[in-house]
């Protein structure tokens, strides 16, 4: 008979590597985190049947508002169910978010029968594999086809949204420790790529963080950091490959933009529109930039009329109406949600919801300064900026993956040095 001791080490092996095989899978393709937090859920009963023995009476882990924030968000959108008219909707969007309950719970856990630390530098060192696998496996297809639109914005970016994955490689820059073999090549590849998804808050946030760490190395042992400035060429040399028009479009429509609806004077040929775009003959000429100019003063307009917010499902009908009704003509079409984290927050929730991520993201921010956790901070500090243009917490590669990641960076420790590594 195998001894119940035996047994309890054989799962603590496999449980301090759970952590990590969903980090791996995270960049490669969305649907995959469903199956890994399926195994972590797993192991994790088999774990309380086993009742382990090195239980933590009270992890510090339970004040983080790693922790807090998602169960506070989700509890949130829980409420606003209870005035939603879309209740199928309402609970497809509780289904998508349902592991900002389910991956906190699992880090408890994690926290709390972990003999050692060893699982968050794995699960570091896995995200960086991951991300590192996707970009040469988008490479190969693109290789493999003669369909130039792969080496491109959401053709570069496979399953997943340009801007998701762009903020994925960002803080993959900074994960990547100093003293790694593979740092400058993939400190390279991944600026190329942010340059080439053409996400304009890609762009903006890569180039903040790119400087960031020139200044911290400098700082840290008065050198100029050559890979990393070398990665801002390829950075802009991907922008101008991968830009085809929508720095112009952008550009175009700030430039005419004004209270009322207009076209912008960029040539249509640099716009993207899908099939049904093309043939509305009342299209008002304008892409993303503008879109989300639309959406945005949509979602002001029923946060005015709504200071509770409209309820877990209703945002996007209750957006087209106002689309409608303001001429928005693009957003109406693309059925646009608010593009904004903190839009989103408000139109749902009203301005409890816009409180409630506030309190998360400002929160984790609060966190990483008093604990001198630096790899946290840059963390927030990527979720807080690309929130400003996406509703980061809407689809299911942006929950699981923001959740996951600041649970996992509120547990690597103080007193970091750059990039990612611990003293």
């Amino acid at each position: 008979m195998i001894s119940t001791h035996l047994i309890r080490k054989q799962w603590s092996k496999v449980w301090l590597w759970m952590p990590a095989i969903t980090a791996f899978v995270l960049p490669l393709h969305p649907r995959l985190s469903a199956f890994s937090l399926i195994l972590w859920a797993i192991v994790a009963v088999v774990g309380g049947l086993l009742s382990p023995s090195n239980q933590k009476k009270s992890p510090r882990y339970t004040r983080s508002w790693s922790l807090l924030g998602p169960v506070l968000y989700y509890i949130g959108l829980v409420i606003g169910m209870f005035w939603t008219e879309q209740i199928d909707v309402g609970w497809f969007a509780l289904e998508v978010k349902s592991t900002m309950i389910i991956l906190p719970a699992l880090f408890w856990f994690q926290v709390r029968w972990s003999e050692n630390t060893i699982w968050i530098k794995r699960a570091i060192e896995a995200f960086l594999m991951g991300l590192g696998v996707f970009m040469v496996l988008r490479i190969l297809i693109a290789l493999g086809s003669a369909d130039t639109r792969l080496w491109r914005y959401d053709g570069l970016a496979g399953p997943f949204h340009p801007s998701y994955i762009a903020a994925y490689l960002t803080l993959g820059m900074f994960l990547m420790p100093m003293k790694s073999k593979w740092r400058a090549i993939f400190l390279f590849l991944s600026a190329l790529f942010i340059g080439l998804l053409a996400s304009k808050a890609g762009w903006l946030v890569a180039i903040l963080l790119l400087g960031l760490m020139v200044v911290l190395k400098k700082i840290h042992s008065n050198r100029w950091d050559l890979p990393v400035m070398t990665g801002l060429f390829f950075l802009v040399l991907g922008g101008a490959l991968g830009d085809q028009g929508r720095m112009q479009e952008f550009i175009g429509y700030a430039m005419h933009y004004d209270s009322s609806p207009q076209e912008s004077n960029v040539p249509s040929s640099t716009l993207h529109y899908d099939n049904e775009l093309k043939e509305s003959t009342d299209l008002i000429r304008v892409g993303s930039s503008g879109g989300r100019i639309q959406a945005w003063r949509a979602s002001w307009t029923l946060l005015k009329r709504n200071p509770f917010g409209v309820g877990t499902g209703d945002v996007i009908d209750e957006l087209v109406e106002v689309y409608s009704t303001q001429q928005a003509e693009y957003a109406r079409l693309k059925q646009m949600n608010p593009h904004s984290a903190y839009w989103q927050a408000l139109v749902t929730l009203g301005w409890m919801g816009g409180i409630v991520l506030l309190l998360w993201w400002g929160g984790l921010l609060w966190e990483s300064i008093n604990r001198r956790m630096l790899s946290l901070g840059v963390f927030t500090a990527i979720l807080v900026c690309h929130g400003i243009f996406e509703s980061v917490l809407e689809l299911q590669q942006g929950v699981v993956a923001w959740v996951f990641l600041g649970l996992l960076l509120a547990q690597q420790g103080g007193h970091q040095i750059p990039f990612g590594r611990v003293q």
